[in-house]
């Protein structure tokens, strides 16, 4: 593997760690602990150790840019909310993970943008290595391959992405005219905080669609029934005839999750052989430094 592409499957590596985080607005019976451990030591040792990820912050952090130090500083405050002993959102106690499921806005509005730049940066490497490919000796197949692992871990991340996001959407929406029946049609300020919140959610929603690089039919038909139901909950577009809104999300539901499923199976078919070769050469170099130490101390 080149170093091009060691560069691009860590940074997908990092940005698989930040999609998993939402997990935590997913309502259930409980989280698996270890799973928990491993993405919270990637996410501080990734910024801490000598990996491509920490060298492209402080290679973007001097006295022309600070989008070096901008990103690590939003790294690391998404690390400290919802990783470290001090997190009010997601806590490892005694029976288990404990998330504050009253917070899954924070979470949203922390991994999202956070996945948005690892987005961008896995992008500029993937298209450096199509314009340098001659002057790198990339072989046609490995840079193939970047295509195919930067597609599958976008599409997979938009997969969660709309999963994730349109529960919690459809959630609030339920509870906003829950409280608006009870004020008799009036705004109060409970449903004027959930509102604010629905905004927020339908924003970030629209920052998922709009870095999508698919373009397939799992895709888009999980995407027009998605905002065809963000639409009439804003009073954008009428409930079909014959249709009830419930019949709107239900449909909705079932696209978005033949679009996960769809999502993770090509992701599952991309990444893990690529990674496992990461590991492989990491673990080659460690081998072949260890051995030119040896030589050079006898």
């Amino acid at each position: 593997m080149q170093n091009i592409s060691r560069v691009v499957v860590s940074f997908v590596y990092y940005a698989s760690l930040l999609r998993d985080t939402l997990e935590y607005t997913l309502p259930r019976d409980s989280y698996d602990v270890k799973f928990y451990e491993y993405k919270k030591n990637g996410i501080i040792n990734e910024l801490q150790l000598n990996t491509p990820l920490k060298n492209f912050i402080e290679n973007n952090t001097n006295e022309k840019t600070d989008a070096g130090k901008k990103l690590k500083e939003r790294l690391e405050t998404l690390g400290h909310d919802l990783y470290s002993d001090e997190s009010t959102v997601i806590k490892v106690a005694n029976e288990g993970l404990r998330v504050d499921h009253a917070q899954h806005v924070k979470i949203f509005e922390e991994v999202i943008p956070a996945y948005r730049e690892l987005n961008n940066i896995i992008n500029i490497h993937v298209n450096y290595a199509r314009d340098h490919q001659a002057e790198t000796s990339l072989p046609q197949d490995e840079l193939n391959k970047l295509y195919d692992l930067r597609l599958a871990a976008n599409r997979f991340f938009t997969a969660v992405g709309f999963l994730s996001l349109s529960r919690e959407i459809f959630k609030l929406f339920d509870e906003f005219q829950k409280l608006r029946r009870e004020s008799n049609g009036e705004r109060t300020p409970q449903s004027n905080f959930v509102e604010q919140d629905l905004n927020k959610l339908t924003m970030l929603l629209d920052l998922v669609r709009r870095d999508c690089m698919a373009n397939d039919a799992i895709y888009t038909d999980a995407m027009d029934a998605l905002f065809h139901a963000v639409e009439i909950m804003s009073g954008r577009r009428q409930v079909p005839t014959g249709k009830t809104f419930a019949d709107c999300m239900n449909d909705a539901n079932v696209k978005i999750s033949a679009f996960v499923k769809d999502a993770e199976d090509k992701y599952k078919v991309v990444y893990p052989p690529l990674l496992n070769e990461l590991i492989s050469d990491a673990a080659k170099l460690r081998e072949a430094n260890g051995a030119a130490n040896n030589n050079t101390q006898a």
